[in-house]
């Protein structure tokens, strides 16, 4: 049903009112009366019409001052008011419109003009009506809006920040282009000890982008807690955005482990700009390029999940840094660049993040960046692992609520071993068999060692000795690869068996391999002998200081431990 329009017929000539009230009737429209200004002011009080004729000249006040007040009445509603004057003069036209008229009807009335100019009044007031309403709406809508993005940045900050912890040495600093940030930069700790990192840059901004990093960042803290290796963390990232996110959709990403006791930085980086290793004095060190299309774009057998190594031997700075600070332009459209981060770093001063923030800020000049920006700092310090060993754990175990007596045996053959699955695969049945706290981490650890000794020395046949080499370390782990990738009979067992004797619960740990064995007494001297100035070797040391007992029989190819729970 439409709405009635109604007209206020403002006029003390009884015979001119009632004529203009009978055209307006005629013309479907409500007609309310008043004799003068001040009956014209009470009825808009009690309620307001849709339109005013208001005659100029009238007793106990005139049509100036009723406009005013009804005028203050409105407020911000617009009340379209058509001042009646025997006038029609100019200067009498300009003065009704300075004094508030909407416009001007001279007498006597034309009553054919005056159905015209209340029908271009009502349409006015309807699209004003709409217009009102609409941005009625729209205040309600941000209103909304705003407590819903609210509530979702709190989410998404609990979320992203679920496994915030202090870790030592690492800093960070970001800074979004608009409420919400298509940037992630998470840390975690493994239970072995090691610090993970993920960069992640999510296309576009806003919410949608901070939401296509959400499955990124569950899978990261999720893996990262149970000590999956980077790789295993990659490969099931990209699983699972290639699945969930729309085409045009992906996060690039540097997924980044920092394994103290090695001396190691291990790196996959799927197009973030800048990854690398800078000395204390700011030059560039080691720099890991992106090598791979970023997560969510191919497919689970396209992905490409090899990762890149270094060991460092001098102090220095982890910077990794996402593109929304390297290509931060300045007034002239230069960027900021990888060579801006080498400068700042250089100048020095103060800490090594601030000493970026500060210089980014600067080259921006005051400007608001246009993409998110994302910065992550971790301080390396040759010789950092003897500070860092979980031996130090070893007292108070915590027994986690196992499951009773069981035996699990696990057989990986060569297609397993070749795609380096296996460990993946034993820290999800640790889990399962319900190890918990300090117990887990020596768990894995005495695990994975004994594990990768059985793979690397007794299938791969690979010398530790070429570690002490200048580039040992690189050169081993690419014959290391090169070797997983030919094989084709290997084979490597584990049997985990939890038992009891006179001294209480035990877990005995068996690992045998198909390769030719390796003499394990000599090895186990000759890193004796070198614990003291080579980074290799701590591993097979505190696998010692861990069990109760460890033998190795035969030629060396299957190894027995047993672990005090």
């Amino acid at each position: 049903m439409d709405r009635t329009f109604t007209v206020l017929v403002a006029e003390d000539v009884e015979p001119t009112r009632l004529l203009m009230g009978l055209v307006i009737e005629e013309m479907g429209h409500q007609v309310w009366y008043a004799e003068n200004g001040l009956q014209a002011v009470e009825q808009c009080r009690r309620e307001l019409p849709d339109m005013v004729l208001m005659d100029m000249m009238m007793p106990v006040m005139d049509g100036h001052e009723a406009t005013r007040q009804i005028r203050q009445l409105c407020g911000d509603h617009w009340l379209p008011i058509i001042f009646l004057s025997a006038r029609s003069d100019e200067e009498a036209h300009i003065s009704s419109l300075d004094v508030g008229a909407d416009d001007y009807l001279a007498k006597p009335i034309n009553l054919t003009m005056l159905g015209a100019k209340i029908r271009v009044m009502q349409r006015i007031s309807e699209m004003q009506r709409r217009i009102s309403r609409d941005s009625e709406q729209l205040l309600n809508y941000f209103h909304i809006n705003e407590r819903e993005q609210l509530f979702a940045k709190h989410v998404l900050d609990g979320i992203v920040g679920s496994e915030g912890q202090d870790l030592p040495d690492v800093s960070g600093w970001q800074q979004s282009a608009e409420q919400f940030s298509g940037d992630v930069l998470a840390c975690a700790q493994s239970p072995t000890g090691q610090l993970c990192v993920m960069l992640a840059d999510s296309t576009g901004h806003g919410l949608s982008a901070a939401l296509a990093c959400l499955p990124a960042v569950d899978i990261f803290y999720a893996m990262a807690r149970r000590g999956f290796p980077l790789t295993s963390m990659a490969r099931e990232i990209n699983a699972k955005l290639n699945r969930l996110l729309p085409v045009g959709r992906f996060v690039a990403a540097a997924l980044i482990t920092v394994d103290w006791e090695l001396g190691c930085v291990e790196v996959w980086n799927g197009g973030i700009p800048c990854v690398m290793f800078v000395d204390e004095e700011g030059g560039l060190v080691k720099e890991w390029r992106s090598q791979y299309p970023p997560l969510g774009i191919l497919g689970v057998d396209e992905f490409c999940w090899s990762s890149e190594s270094y060991f460092w031997e001098r102090d220095g700075q982890l910077v990794v840094c996402s593109d929304g600070l390297t290509e931060a332009e300045n007034g002239r459209g230069e960027q900021f660049g990888a060579a801006g981060v080498l400068r700042a770093l250089a100048d020095g001063g103060v800490s090594p993040l601030e000493s970026i923030r500060q210089a980014v800020l600067a080259h921006m000049g005051g400007a608001s960046n246009r993409d998110d920006i994302s910065l992550g700092v971790v301080h390396l310090e040759a010789g950092s692992g003897d500070a860092r060993e979980l031996a130090a754990e070893h007292q108070g175990r915590d027994d986690g609520g196992q499951l009773g007596g069981w035996q699990v045996r696990l057989h990986f053959g060569a297609e397993e071993l070749g795609r380096d699955q296996a460990i993946p695969l034993l820290i999800g049945w640790l889990n399962q068999l319900g190890f918990r706290g300090r117990q887990f981490k020596e768990v894995l650890l005495i695990v994975s060692e004994l594990f990768n000794n059985a793979l690397d020395h007794g299938v791969l046949g690979l010398d530790s000795s070429l570690k002490d080499q200048q580039d040992g370390y690189e050169r081993y782990f690419t014959l290391r690869r090169e070797g997983l990738a030919m094989l084709s009979q290997a084979w490597v067992e584990l049997t985990l068996e939890r038992c009891r004797d006179e001294a209480g619960e035990a877990v005995r740990i068996r690992v045998r391999d198909s390769g030719c064995g390796f003499d394990h007494p000599s090895l186990m001297e000759r890193l004796k002998q070198q614990m003291g100035s080579h980074r290799h070797g701590r591993g097979v040391a505190l696998v010692h200081s861990l069990c109760e007992s460890l033998a190795y029989h035969g030629s060396g190819n299957e190894v027995e431990a047993r672990f005090r729970l």
